[in-house]
This record gives C-alpha cells, structure tokens and sequence, in this order.
C-alpha cells in the first residue's frame, strides 16, 4: 500500500471522472437513473457534471472515517477527556481487535429558483470494519495518529434500491497515519 491514506472511491473501485475506463455496469446503471430523474429539472444554464460531484461524495479517507467513529466509543471519549487535562501529555491506546459498523448518508442537493424543492440525490453507505493491532496517539483531546495495524472491510453504496458499488477486502495493511496535518471535512459533505 502506498503512503497516501486509502479513501472511499478507491476502495469501492468508483470511476476517476478523469479516466478514460469503461465504468462497471452498476456504475452505468446508476447515470443512467440519475439521468432520467433530472431530465425533468429546467437548468438556467449548462447541466453540470454530476458524476464527477457524486465521485466527491466519496473522496472520504478512512481514516477520517475511522475518527469519527472512535470519538463515539466510551474508553476513547474517556482518554481524549483525560489529555485534555494534561494537553503536553501523549497517551497511547491500544486498541487490539475490534469492529466498527457505520451508516452514512452523503448527498448532494440541487436548488435552483423556482423549484419549490430542491432535488436530493442521496446515497446509503453502510461499512463494516474489522480492526487489529491498531493504536491511537492522543494528545491535548484530539486523536493525533492512528499508528500501524490492519482491516478486513466490506461495505455496501446504495443509490434508492440499486446497488451501485459492493466490496470486500482484507486484510489491509495500514500505515501510521497523522490525523491532524491538515483541515478535516466531514464525511459525505462536498464544497
């Protein structure tokens, strides 16, 4: 695995919008509905490109998954309460082997004036993750790195009643990853 963190649509095998490759049946199923859901829509100027803007969806990095969920667990609340406490102090959990089952819903919305509502374009992710060897750096109440371990994932991307990406995969490697270099986004959100 390389040194850049693995993100969402790669993971889910989501076409680069681009690459010039041919995108999997699913995938063509799913542009093709989208398709005949905003043919209706009267655009006050070109059409934009929605592929590219669901690919975005998805540029999520697992790691940036993988905090959001830790910051919901009980021990972990409770070492990021306590290094708050003594922010110059580094505490390292251990976190051996566990799971983590989440369900997000990114979505994009189209407003345009004169629609009395704005079109939802809204996705199902539901991932499940199996984690080992995996320690957490905290420090000043904020998870600083996710040091080495591996995962077993598979997850699911849904699309109404059509499932558009499925994978399973594992174990993966996983490098230590600095979770503070830069800004975060929240999951599924595009600016």
């Amino acid at each position: 695995m390389n040194n850049s963190p693995l993100n969402l649509r790669t993971l889910f095998s989501f076409p680069d919008p681009a690459a010039k490759a041919a995108p999997s049946n699913e995938w063509q199923e799913f542009q093709s509905r989208l398709g005949r859901e905003i043919k209706t829509i009267k655009w006050p100027a070109a059409m934009p490109d929605l592929a590219s803007k669901v690919s975005e969806l998805f540029n999520v990095e697992l790691p940036d998954l993988f905090v959001s969920s830790w910051k919901k667990i009980g021990e972990i609340q409770e070492a990021l309460e306590e290094s708050r406490k003594s922010p110059d102090e580094v505490i390292v959990l251990d976190l051996a082997e566990h799971g983590i089952t989440n369900e997000y819903h990114p979505n994009i919305e189209i407003r345009i004036a004169g629609l009395p509502l704005p079109k939802k374009i809204e996705f199902k992710v539901q991932i499940v993750t199996a984690l080992k060897g995996i320690n957490l750096k905290i420090q000043a109440g904020t998870i600083t790195e996710i040091q080495a371990g591996s995962c077993d994932f598979e997850g699911k991307i849904k699309y109404a009643d059509l499932t558009i990406a499925e994978k399973k995969v594992g174990p993966l490697e996983l490098l230590g990853v600095s979770t503070i270099t830069k800004q975060k986004q929240e999951p599924g959100s595009v600016k």
